[in-house]
């Protein structure tokens, strides 16, 4: 016998059949698809309900009655324009960048602001072009939507977005044929369905899972007279990576909401609140299914995991157990990769028939890491990286199907409008790391809208072993800043750097009173700023290492001037001797093998210092960009997920991870290191003693550390590799005034502090009486001193007694 609607349902049904557009905001379980089939019957006018995929699509024809059509979005494009490009679908092969930079004609290398951008990235940025287009309500393919380059200045960009968009226009010339030779996608018939403006021939159109919408079904939707209602959740949103949008939030129609779910109990219920919370959503679910436990699952009908790395690491445990294991979506597309895999490795062509194109595995690793329109391979790829094709291959032929198996694996991504009776949350959902100076970031609220979606997907038993760190983390973050401590430690604890981050700590507290204008300094900085070139960088990458870049010019600049990597390199290796505890930390025989290597780059840099001419420039690079993530370890007391040693094994040694280093960097190591030729001249022929890197001052143990780049004939020098040097201001300042006061005694004998622009070449300099008057000293540099070393030593006393 059907429920009797809720009243909240029977409020979206009222709106509905009084003729008014709505958005739904339906919570996991809350009955949507129930609601709109209310909604469907409770007229005979022509409805269209446009489902997020082809399952949901033909479960919901099932469902509704005669007058509403159910189709998808793309299915809806197929039959008007789609089907006129059903052989180049069909025969649509994925194209390696150089294939299409002679497809479209480009056949040189294109110098830009004296940078070099290659053919197959100039044949990547048109592609990109024509991408983005196709996810715009634009009519036509335009130089803003060329993505930016990275390391060209604005007049650099606007030149080669210029001199491409000829070639984009082609591109999508050749897309728009039915003899075209580019690889031709569903995006592209879906962005040519939209720009006929179409109406879709009903009375009300229904629209689901409208928090994950294509942009350019977003602008049909949008366009058509009919009465148009959409329903879905921001809260699960979970897409935006694929460039799909969130239609519901800005949509000009009433807002209501379901809130009852009966796909779980008040149990389950009160865990999907606590990441509805994270994921910054104020709905809150009452739980009025079946009975629902949290607690641990022996056997759990499905695990959920992160990533296709996790959760084939589930699947090969399960069959190592003997258990019956089923992959979601199952095993038929991975073993063709792998297959491709092994016959490219081999040296051999591939079948496969979307990389038949591709001459070699590597190729492949590129497209998938340096192409937009690999992105949906980089996942696989990298699986197959992990475990080779040949362990690949064997697991896949041993997956039962999902009605035979006694347990599904899946993503998270791909359970998403499943459910399952009994669910453990596998591997791979990372608690939020911590920043350089140890201090605890805020939840990504897109990873806790996929832990949303993960948790409610249970209607009787959730195990949430992989986020037990929850708890932990919303005690770091409770009451950060107030009652002068953050995450339990009293804020005189942070180092310099950590404390100029937040306002009532002791270093800002004494900043503000006795240094209140840094904004004199900070305008004064900008204006020397402007002056120096546009900052170089990685230009040929999309997603460069920016902070492990910054160590390591930092270790290059004093290796440069004869001193060594600095203390935090060696504490980091000393961390992982013996089985002290380190988040992320791996296995003992890993941890044994990693201490090993950085035992090795000490010694390595040890003999470097010794006889400089036993490193050459590249392998120096090498080591000093291997060395940050050691530093690392000791700032953070932790191996955070993206570290280079995160991917460690038992028989990695130091030759490992220098191979492991990209060639971006030795390139953008160059090039700083060139820029600091000038600049560093002088300090290179100061006296030894007068070159000290790294100095600890006498008031460093003060406050939870403090330890400046450089002191060079008395100029204290901060290097800052930062691409954005305008994003500089009041915590650089206040940094290098801190490092100033903090020498209590003038052991230094700093007369001038300064800022060096590591990708500008650019050194900014102030004397230091000019620098506190600027910054509104009322007092001379003596007295500062001694005021805040009263200030910080009565500060301690504060927090050891609890404060207030």
């Amino acid at each position: 016998m059907a429920m009797a609607p809720t009243k909240e349902q029977q409020a979206a049904r009222e709106v509905f059949a009084a003729g008014r557009d709505l958005a739904l905001v339906a919570g996991a379980g809350t009955g949507k698809t129930s609601t709109l089939i209310l909604m469907g019957a409770a007229t005979r006018k022509r409805g269209l309900y446009v489902a997020f995929n082809r399952a949901i699509a033909d479960e919901a024809r099932g469902r509704f009655g005669p007058n509403v059509e159910c189709r998808t979005a793309h299915s809806l494009a197929f039959k008007a324009v789609g089907h006129h490009y059903r052989d180049r679908l069909d025969a649509s092969a994925r194209i390696p960048a150089k294939h299409t930079a002679r497809l479209l004609g480009i056949t040189r290398d294109l110098s830009v602001s004296s940078r070099l951008i290659k053919v197959t990235h100039q044949a990547r940025l048109v592609m990109g072009m024509v991408r983005k287009f196709c996810y715009t309500t634009d009519r036509q393919v335009m130089a803003r939507h060329m993505e930016p380059v990275n390391g060209l200045d604005g007049p650099g960009q606007e030149y080669l977005a210029r001199t491409l968009l000829p070639y984009a226009h082609r591109a999508w010339e050749d897309i728009c044929s039915l003899a075209g030779r580019l690889r031709f996608e569903h995006d592209h018939y879906m962005k040519l369905w939209a720009m006929t403006s179409p109406q879709l021939g009903a009375d009300f159109v229904l629209l689901d899972e409208a928090q994950d919408t294509n942009p350019v079904l977003e602008e049909v939707f949008l366009s058509q007279d009919a009465q148009r209602i959409c329903v879905g959740d921001p809260a699960q949103q979970i897409y935006g990576w694929r460039n799909a949008r969130d239609v519901m939030t800005g949509f000009p129609a009433e807002q209501l909401r379901l809130t009852q779910s009966f796909r779980f109990g008040p149990a389950i219920a009160e865990v999907a609140n606590r990441w509805l919370g994270h994921a910054g959503s104020e709905m809150q679910l009452t739980g009025h299914g079946p009975d629902s436990r949290v607690g641990k699952v022996t056997h759990p009908n499905a695990v959920l995991c992160r990533g296709n790395v996790d959760a084939m690491r589930e699947v090969l445990a399960y069959l190592e157990l003997g258990v019956p294991v089923a992959l979601t979506g199952g095993g038929s597309a991975l073993r063709r990769i792998a297959t491709a895999a092994m016959e490219l490795k081999a040296g051999t062509r591939t079948s496969h028939p979307e990389l038949f194109l591709f001459s070699s595995w590597g190729e492949v690793q590129e497209y998938a890491e340096q192409d937009k329109a690999g992105q949906d391979l980089k996942a696989i790829v990298h699986l197959v990286d992990t475990y080779g094709p040949d362990q690949i291959i064997e697991a896949v032929d041993r997956l039962s199907s999902e009605e035979e198996a006694q347990v599904t694996v899946s993503t998270a991504h791909k359970a998403k409008g499943r459910e399952w009776a009994s669910v453990r949350i596998g591997e791979g959902f990372m608690a939020p790391s911590v920043d350089d100076d140890g201090l605890q970031r805020a939840m990504n609220v897109s990873e806790a809208r996929l832990i949303y979606v993960a948790v409610s997907r249970a209607r009787l038993q959730l195990d949430s072993e992989g986020i037990t760190w929850i708890d932990e983390y919303e005690t770091q973050v409770a009451g950060t800043g107030h009652d002068g401590a953050v995450a339990g430690r009293p804020m005189i604890e942070l180092s310099l750097t950590g404390q100029l981050k937040y306002d009532s700590s002791p270093i800002s507290q004494f900043m503000a009173a006795h240094l209140p204008y840094s904004q004199n300094l900070v305008r004064d900085y900008l204006t020397r700023m402007a002056n120096l070139p546009h900052p170089v960088q990685p230009i040929d990458v999309q997603y460069p290492n920016w902070s492990a870049l910054g160590h390591a010019i930092d270790y290059r600049l004093r290796l440069c001037l004869g001193g060594r990597l600095g203390p935090a390199v060696a504490l980091g290796v000393m961390a992982l001797d013996g089985s002290g505890a380190l988040r992320g930390v791996p296995a003992p025989d890993t941890r044994h093998a990693l201490h090993a290597a950085g035992r090795h780059l000490l010694a390595t840099i040890d003999a470097y210092l010794a006889d400089p001419s036993n490193q050459d420039e590249t392998a120096l690079s090498r080591l000093c960009f291997v060395a940050g993530f050691f530093e690392d370890i000791a700032r953070t007391g932790e191996i955070r997920r993206f570290s280079m040693l995160a991917q460690a094994t038992p028989a990695t040694c130091l030759d490992d991870l220098t191979a492991a280093v990209p060639e971006y960097v030795m390139e953008d190591l160059d090039q700083q290191m060139r820029l600091a030729e000038g600049p560093f001249a002088s300090f290179r022929a100061l006296p030894a003693q007068a070159r000290i890197c790294g100095p600890v001052f006498t008031g460093s143990s003060d406050i939870g550390g403090a330890d400046a780049d450089f002191i060079l004939g008395g100029l204290l020098l901060d290097c800052k590799a930062t691409k954005d040097p305008r994003r500089l201001g009041r915590e650089e300042i206040y940094q290098l005034a801190g490092y100033l006061l903090l020498d209590y005694t003038n052991q230094f004998g700093i007369d001038k502090v300064g800022l060096y622009l590591s990708r500008q070449g650019g050194l900014i300099t102030w004397d230091t009486e000019e620098f506190l008057r600027r910054l509104g000293a009322a007092m001379p540099l003596t007295q500062l001193r001694d005021q805040l070393r009263r200030h910080l030593q009565e500060a301690a006393r504060h927090g050891a007694h609890g404060g207030r």
